[in-house]
């Protein structure tokens, strides 16, 4: 059964190409500024079925759609993509500052030919050592704070020697659990 993935990311889509996955890629066309809840923990999975359904009835081929949804949260409070250049510099301040962001990652598959919906959450927890300031204003200019929940990237090198571990998978961190995906898939009855 043909594999589709949901999503804009990049970074999703490179971790799935890493794994061998061979699959399409179709964006949903999803506010997510409009979706609201108390809970911060359920939005990333009440995000992640909007995505799903959208895809799912525009799809008329058999597939597995595969979304997903990361938040980051931390001491409660809902850290998302920041919306200005000073918002994304105060996140990364207060992380170098100690502040550890748990990352919570969501992915939904839903099979377009029986409505059959497999759903699934992982969690990670980033801790950085302390950012120079010019390390801030380095990562600042290449704009990747305003684009990434929690404004900040693992994986992207200006960033990558400041993360001192993580608690959790890294994949999880960057927005896809493979093995989520994989026991997910499974699930589905998908066969690599």
């Amino acid at each position: 059964m043909k594999l589709i993935l949901g999503s804009s990311s990049k970074y999703r889509k490179e971790l799935l190409e890493k794994a061998s996955y061979v699959f399409s890629v179709l964006v949903p066309e999803v506010d997510e500024k409009d979706i609201k809840t108390d809970d911060p923990y359920q939005r990333p999975l009440i995000l992640a079925r909007a995505k799903a359904d959208e895809l799912y009835a525009k799809i008329k081929e058999p597939a597995l759609v595969i979304t997903a949804d990361t938040i980051v949260i931390a001491d409660g409070r809902l850290y998302e993509k920041p919306e200005t250049e000073e918002e994304a510099r105060e996140f990364l301040k207060q992380y170098s500052a100690g502040l550890n962001p748990e990352i919570v990652c969501v992915i939904v598959i839903v099979n377009t030919e029986t409505g059959e919906r497999y759903e699934g959450v992982d969690k990670a927890k980033v801790f950085f050592k302390p950012f120079p300031k010019a390390m801030i204003e380095e990562y600042m200019k290449v704009g990747e704070p305003l684009h990434r929940a929690g404004g900040f990237s693992i994986q992207h090198p200006i960033m990558r020697p400041y993360v001192d571990h993580i608690e959790g998978e890294e994949d999880t961190v960057i927005g896809a659990p493979l093995h989520l995906l994989e026991k997910l898939l499974t699930q589905a009855g998908f066969q690599k």
